[in-house]
């Protein structure tokens, strides 16, 4: 079982990045120097600390499911994912080759360039999608009308709510999905973001 997550946000309530526990408990210890500025989900869990010589108690920390913060004034914040990234693209895809819909697991899928390298197609989220070994060898250096393979899932540049979702959907409790699911606007391309609305 993967270990409970804490969800960063900015706190206007773009989503930033996913905290361990022990990375939450460092920002809250911090809170009067600025960092934590709001939490929701007060006391989803408990991280305990030493015993005091003097009282004999053990020290703990109650951690929220979600922390909204201010971060520096020169940290970057974006409502899209920038740049490429060769797992997300796999998890946009939902696991899933973009030509012929078989589920395949990650370390199995490939990057396939829609507009092939060699014919100036760049690296990016909108001309990559993940696909089986099989497809990507008989498509070759081709387009895929070229190839007579249509692609089944559509490519797009994924907001960061987006982002955060693919990477833990089952993970996450119904408050840190409550925070994100109002920020996708890819829903309509991906069978598993429209599920997420619907809960």
């Amino acid at each position: 079982m993967r270990q409970p997550m804490v969800l960063r946000l900015h706190a206007s309530g773009i989503p930033i990045d996913w905290l361990t526990l022990e990375e939450a408990a460092v920002l809250m210890s911090r809170a009067s120097e600025g960092g934590v500025v709001w939490a929701d989900g007060e006391a989803a869990y408990r991280l305990h600390g030493g015993t005091s010589s003097l009282t004999g108690r053990q020290s703990f920390i109650d951690i929220p499911e979600v922390i909204g913060v201010s971060p520096p004034v020169n940290a970057m914040l974006a409502f899209e994912h920038t740049g490429f990234n060769r797992v997300l693209c796999k998890y946009r895809e939902g696991l899933c080759c973009a030509y012929c819909g078989v589920t395949v697991t990650r370390q199995a899928l490939t990057i396939d360039h829609i507009l092939p390298r060699s014919r100036g197609g760049r690296l990016s989220m909108l001309n990559a999608v993940a696909c089986c070994q099989r497809c990507n060898s008989l498509k070759g250096n081709r387009t895929p009308e070229e190839a007579g393979m249509a692609l089944l899932l559509k490519p797009f540049v994924p907001t960061m709510a987006e982002v955060l979702y693919m990477t833990r959907p089952k993970t996450m409790t119904p408050r840190q999905l409550w925070y994100l699911k109002c920020q996708f606007k890819n829903a309509p391309l991906r069978a598993y973001l429209t599920e997420a609305l619907a809960a």
